[in-house]
């Protein structure tokens, strides 16, 4: 039988108030834009026509079952005024709310996304699963930039502050954070970058995209998770 819409919007409001934290950094996946659809390539390279970029989702750890929904927003930076992003969701959700693309200097800004899907997302079931989320449309993306995967700016649970992915544990539907451990900036009450893709860079190679810790952390040691 088909879910409500009621009972998956529980993976995105009530279901968020019991989140399960993070053990030892990346473990639980992460959310990031790639210039390919198979996500391997997060040095981007766009122009004044229009590009595709793949916002995908990469399970690990505690998700490497699968996933059920996403919270996040997508981040700009510094903000390109002159590109037009145009997301849409994956025809897989049966839920999607609002618009993860954050170009903006506007402090008010309420960017952010939601996802849920009525059956579990996976390929194999395993760690290095990808998840398609959406894709967005640039037009005009001209400037150099970082898009980096951040918590949704209205948060549903507004005391867990990261970027989260819900697992397929119905009736659960469990949330966890893709970057909470000890020593995250998070708990110092900064917010935390979970990934970050380099738009137009010239020092792309190597560890200048991909993960970001406040740990020493290497491209090379984390790309085992890609396929």
């Amino acid at each position: 039988m088909k879910r409500s819409n009621h009972a998956l919007a529980c993976v995105l409001t009530a279901c968020l108030a019991t989140p399960a934290f993070a053990q030892n950094y990346p473990s639980n996946g992460l959310i990031g834009v790639f210039g390919d659809a198979a996500g391997t390539n997060c040095c981007i390279t766009t122009g004044a026509g229009a590009s595709t970029l793949h916002v995908i989702a990469i399970t690990g750890g505690a998700t490497s079952g699968g996933i059920t929904g996403a919270e996040f927003r997508i981040e700009v930076s510094p903000p390109q005024p002159g590109a037009f992003l145009i997301w849409t969701a994956s025809s897989a959700a049966n839920v999607a709310l609002g618009n993860p693309i954050d170009n903006s200097s506007d402090a008010g800004d309420v960017s952010g996304g939601n996802l849920a899907f009525s059956v579990c997302q996976r390929q194999a079931g395993m760690a290095g699963d990808h998840v398609t989320l959406g894709t967005i449309l640039a037009f005009g993306l001209t400037g150099t930039c970082e898009l980096r995967t951040k918590m949704h700016n209205r948060p549903s649970n507004p005391n867990f502050k990261c970027p989260l992915l819900v697992l397929c544990d119905a009736p659960a539907y469990t949330t966890v954070p893709m970057t909470l451990k000890e020593g995250d900036p998070y708990l110092l009450g900064q917010e935390p970058i979970a990934f970050r893709s380099l738009v137009n860079s010239a020092g792309c190679a190597g560890t200048s995209c991909g993960f970001v810790s406040v740990e020493s952390s290497t491209w090379s040691s984390m790309k085992g998770l890609f396929r």
